[in-house]
């Protein structure tokens, strides 16, 4: 069997998370690939969690292909621990398929952009950096450097002084972008019913994720990990993003913002225009703020179809505050080409550092796979 790409990936993103649900792979690699992988032995399905995990032969398969440079990561079978290595490989799955470098096991890798680094590589170890915070991962983008988080319902509550901290001393070698958190979850809905949880007050320097939401000096954008998220970060590590993504959506209407508005991107038909896909929505509670105080009766917001229609158009275009335009996949082809398409685990053949093909010994596997002609393939053993 020839390795493909997609095998490659996979077993990266089991070897760093331990586990993946199997819903959320399928979602962009075909069963049939998985199976094979199976059936060679390096994947078995965890029924009880139904989530994909690597097995010994396929960590050291992977070793091989990739030369030895993995994690180490100490393996958890506890409940608790299922749900969060659960938790960051959909985070790791929404960056993987916006075409981010995932696979980093130092935080110095995070100097490129746009990469990813996640936390659990280097927690729990000597002089451990992240201490008790909740980062799930650090990612570095264009404009942005920011801490990721994963925030299902009922997470509890966080320390912001300390996840600020840790976010600003972990990436102090980063100079080009500014700091933000990531808070990710299933869906929007999700999340927003979260932070709109303000927690009971207590003494303590522990607040809910709402209120960190709203008191963060640092911009919070949200994240469902799916295909909208990942087409999300796909904008977002564009440089420049939001003025690129402006002048590409409004073309000769285009109209430079004032200089004392920085909330706002343009000016479009005589209003205030705001690029929404970033999904910062505290940014854009100021530009609508903004536009009352000045006397403009609405804004004008572009952002993704799902976007707009999960949150954008509920929050501001009801309430009479916006005009939503919405980017179809018709619009996202015609405006901006390849920039939002996402990365799948694609049956393309695998090549090696040294640009060799990789064969893994057949066991029981169904697909079949030639070596391409003049290529030097390495075997799996």
């Amino acid at each position: 069997m020839l390795m493909s790409e997609g095998d490659v990936a996979l077993l990266g993103l089991l070897t760093w998370c331990q586990f993946a649900p199997r819903k959320d792979v399928l979602t962009i690699m075909l069963e049939s690939d998985v199976a094979a992988l199976i059936a060679v032995g390096f994947v078995k399905l965890n029924e009880a969690i139904d989530a994909y995990v690597i097995t010994a032969k396929g960590l050291r398969a992977l070793a091989i292909v990739i030369d030895g440079r993995l994690p180490t990561i100490t393996q958890s079978y506890h409940t608790s621990a299922i749900e969060r290595r659960l938790r960051l490989s959909r985070l790791m799955l929404t960056a993987y398929r916006a075409g981010i470098n995932v696979f980093t096991i130092e935080t110095s890798e995070l100097r490129t952009a746009p990469s990813f680094f996640l936390s659990a590589v280097t927690r729990g170890r000597g002089g451990d950096p992240w201490g008790g915070t909740r980062v799930g991962a650090l990612l570095h983008l264009p404009d942005v450097v920011a801490a990721m988080h994963y925030v299902p319902p009922g997470i509890g509550k966080i320390s912001l002084v300390d996840e600020i901290g840790v976010l600003v001393n972990q990436t102090s070698g980063i100079k080009d972008a500014s700091r933000a958190f990531l808070f990710a979850g299933a869906s929007y809905a999700e999340l927003l019913t979260e932070l709109s949880n303000s927690g009971a007050k207590t003494d303590s320097k522990l607040i809910s994720y709402g209120e960190a939401f709203r008191a963060s000096p640092y911009p919070v954008h949200l994240l469902p990990c799916d295909a909208t998220g990942a087409k999300q970060l796909r904008v977002m590590s564009v440089p420049h993003y939001r003025e690129w993504f402006t002048r590409a959506t409004l073309q000769s209407e285009y109209r430079p913002p004032p200089a004392d508005a920085p909330d706002w991107d343009a000016l479009f038909r005589g209003a205030p225009f705001v690029m929404a896909a970033d999904m910062d929505l505290r940014r854009i509670d100021r530009a609508v703020a903004e536009a009352k105080r000045r006397g403009y009766p609405h804004v004008s917001m572009a952002a993704l179809e799902p976007q707009a229609t999960e949150v954008l158009c509920p929050r501001y275009a009801d309430a009479g505050m916006a005009k939503v335009f919405v980017w179809t996949r018709e619009t996202e082809e015609a405006l901006f080409g390849e920039r939002l398409k996402l990365r799948g685990m694609e049956a393309v053949p695998y090549r090696n550092a040294k640009g060799e093909y990789v064969n893994a010994p057949i066991i029981q596997a169904d697909r079949k796979s030639g070596r391409p002609a003049g290529a030097k393939a390495r075997k799996l053993v």
